[in-house]
């Protein structure tokens, strides 16, 4: 990445990085709840729970405005890209979905293995599937349509939010997931 890539894509492109990490962690407990064992529900219910808050409050927005952007400046190259805006609220209902099952998992409802480790994978592989579209499609057309004065008016629009998890502080619903991300992380590369 060079410094001249504009800042919003800087910043997507580093939550995206850091969206796959939990995704790989989540992947990692499925394995465990699939492998017949039980993996830290605590832990899931956290991770959900960001999915839940932190794209719809700090990430999507961002990506809404440089979409909104693109097909003032760009119709035709902004229609390549699809229904960005129900694919932000599909991702939404995936990871609300997972976490409901969840839920009825502390509630003790009877939840089959089968359904909660279906519910996860869906949510995983669309996660990563939305994020390479993103990756491969809008923001290689972003980064060739839009000027200095576009990207200057997407920067401008965006109200400054902070991430829970990733940012400078962690908030205490996340400090289970952010001390179990970074011990996961060291167990891997050891």
């Amino acid at each position: 990445m060079t410094s001249d890539t504009p800042q919003v894509i800087q910043s997507l492109r580093e939550e995206h990085r850091n969206s796959r990490r939990l995704l790989g962690m989540l992947d990692h407990h499925v394995g465990l709840l699939a492998g017949g064992a039980d993996p830290d529900y605590d832990l899931l219910l956290a991770i959900t729970n960001w999915f839940c808050d932190y794209p719809d409050r700090c990430h999507h927005p961002k990506e809404d405005a440089l979409f909104n952007r693109l097909r003032q400046k760009a119709p035709a190259e902004a229609a390549r890209v699809g229904d960005l805006a129900r694919e932000h609220r599909d991702a939404a209902a995936r990871a609300r979905r997972f976490r409901d099952t969840l839920q009825a998992i502390f509630r003790e409802a009877v939840v089959a293995r089968e359904k909660a480790i279906g519910a996860a994978r869906s949510f995983v592989d669309a996660e990563r599937e939305h994020m390479k579209m993103e990756e491969e499609l809008l923001f290689p057309i972003a980064l060739r349509v839009l000027d200095e004065e576009d990207w200057r008016a997407v920067e401008t629009s965006l109200a400054t939010s902070r991430d829970p998890l990733f940012g400078m502080t962690v908030e205490e619903d996340f400090r289970l997931v952010r001390e179990s991300l970074l011990d996961w992380e060291r167990m891997r590369t050891h």
